[in-house]
C-alpha cells in the first residue's frame, strides 16, 4: 500500500447519484469509501443558507473537520472509526469518497486528488428525491392500516411534500446551482448522468487509471 492514497471525490446535486457511483466505483476499485453526510452531526454549516447564498455562496462556511481529519489518517494509509455505526474503516490504495463541494472547501483541496460531477439535470435529481422520501405506503401496509391510520399517513405526506417543495422554490435549488457550479471548476471529469451507473463507474475509472498522478491542473473532461 502507498504512503499517500489516492482520494476520488464524487459532486452532484441532491438526488444526483453520488452514493451509488461512489459505492460502484469503490467495488471495481476494491477502494474505501467515505460518506459527507455521514458527518452532518460533527459538522457546522450556514445556519441561514438563503442568506449564505444570496452573499456569494462561500463553500468554506461548510466545515467538516472531523471528516477532513479521518480522511487525511485514511489517506496515510491508516485505519478510522467510522462515524456512522463505530466500526473500524480500513484504508486502501483508493479512497472514494460522497463530497458535494469537490476540492473546492479548502480544508478538502490538498486531501483531494482527482474529482468527478456527476452532470444530473435537476428535473431528474427532484424526481429522484420525491421518490426516495414521500414514496405512499408499501400494499402489505396499507392492507394491514385502519382508515384512520391511512388518513393520518397521507396527511403526513402531504405536509412533508408541501414543505420540502417550498423549500427547494425557495433556497434548495439555488444552493445546488452554486454548489455545483463551484465543483465544476476544478474538477477532473465530468460525466452524463443519463448513462447507466455500472457505465458511469466504468468510465470514471478508466479516467482515472489513465491519469497521470499529479496535482490537479485545471483540465476538465466531458464524457
Amino acid at each position: 500500500m502507498s504512503a499517500s492514497n489516492y482520494v476520488i471525490a464524487i459532486s452532484s446535486v441532491s438526488g444526483g447519484g453520488k452514493t451509488t457511483l461512489v459505492k460502484r466505483a469503490a467495488s471495481l476499485l476494491k477502494g474505501t469509501t467515505l460518506f459527507f453526510d455521514e458527518y452532518d452531526s460533527v459538522s457546522d454549516y450556514p445556519s441561514d443558507v438563503r442568506k449564505w447564498v444570496d452573499e456569494g455562496a462561500d463553500v468554506n462556511e461548510w466545515k467538516t473537520p472531523q471528516f477532513a481529519r479521518d480522511l487525511a489518517t485514511l489517506k496515510r494509509g491508516e485505519s478510522i472509526i467510522s462515524p456512522r455505526d463505530g466500526t473500524n474503516i480500513l484504508p486502501s490504495e483508493y479512497i472514494v469518497i460522497e463530497e458535494p463541494m469537490g476540492r473546492a472547501r479548502a480544508e478538502m483541496t490538498d486531501l483531494i486528488d482527482f474529482v468527478v460531477v456527476i452532470d444530473t439535470p435537476f428535473e431528474i435529481a427532484l424526481t429522484r428525491r420525491l421518490l426516495r422520501d414521500f414514496m405512499p405506503m408499501f400494499p402489505e401496509d396499507i392492507e394491514k392500516a385502519t382508515r384512520e391510520e391511512l388518513a393520518a399517513r397521507m396527511d403526513q405526506i402531504g405536509t412533508n411534500l408541501r414543505g420540502f417543495l417550498e423549500g427547494y422554490l425557495y433556497v434548495s435549488r439555488d444552493i445546488y446551482i452554486a454548489v455545483i457550479e463551484q465543483a465544476k471548476r476544478s474538477c477532473d471529469l465530468v460525466l452524463d448522468e443519463i448513462l447507466p451507473p455500472d457505465t458511469l463507474a466504468q468510465q470514471l475509472v478508466a479516467a482515472v487509471k489513465d491519469k497521470p498522478r499529479t496535482r490537479y491542473t485545471g483540465c476538465m473532461q466531458q464524457l
